[in-house]
């Protein structure tokens, strides 16, 4: 039995007016119109039920308001608004690393939206991840051996540390329990990280077809230095 049936469960057992039968409901009418007739206030009797009738439908309806949260929580997780998805997006601002040039965008999160716990720190990672890919091939295009290496070791360290593959069949609102603590961009089991991989092998061996692919795919407007 769900929250929602043992709600109305509850509320059938609570019923203070049970259902009748046809000859109880029949009596019930003559008793009423034998009464004295007068502009006064109806029986006391049939009054005395309506506040227990209300607290009972009442009490019923929080209970599937209850139950309608904890579904909402289970289907979409731990769920976070606009402003705990600002905050984590700054706090990772201070554990992940850009290149010289670079700058934090500003995020822009719908104020009306919701979604999974961590995805403020995804988005920073995910940010920080272009911003070393286009300075990589900035490097390559101007013969810098020197950045070249650093920016392949920032995106190496990213992905080994903040960065995961969900789980075969997971929910796409899933994440690491780590990521509540560490920035973590969570790819989808499809091959996306595979092909991070791949990208930055080539690069270092002197193919960046697939790296420059990346960054113009993803950089921002205007961040090529």
């Amino acid at each position: 039995m769900n929250a929602t049936d043992s709600a109305f469960h509850r509320l059938r057992a609570a019923n203070p007016v049970p259902q009748g039968s046809a000859v109880e409901a029949a009596a019930l009418f003559d008793r009423i119109t034998a009464l004295p007739g007068g502009g006064g206030h109806p029986p006391r009797a049939l009054w005395s039920r309506r506040p227990v009738l209300v607290l009972v439908l009442a009490l019923a309806a929080g209970a599937l308001l209850a139950a309608t949260a904890t579904a909402l929580s289970n289907w979409f997780g731990d769920v976070i608004g606009a402003p705990q998805v600002n905050s984590e997006y700054s706090r990772a601002q201070t554990r992940l690393a850009l290149p010289p040039g670079y700058a934090w965008p500003e995020l822009h999160f719908p104020a009306n939206s919701v979604t999974s716990r961590g995805a403020g720190g995804s988005y920073a990672v995910a940010i920080a991840q272009s911003a070393w890919e286009c300075d990589w091939v900035r490097a390559i295009g101007v013969g810098d051996a020197v950045e070249q290496r650093r920016a392949h070791e920032a995106l190496d360290e990213l992905m080994a540390n903040h960065a995961v593959v969900a789980p075969a069949g997971a929910s796409e609102n899933w994440a690491p329990p780590r990521s509540a603590r560490t920035p973590t961009e969570v790819f989808a089991d499809d091959g996306g990280f595979q092909y991070k991989e791949r990208s930055y092998r080539e690069a270092a061996a002197g193919h960046p077809q697939l790296l420059e692919q990346s960054c113009r795919a993803n950089a921002p407007p205007g961040w090529h230095r």
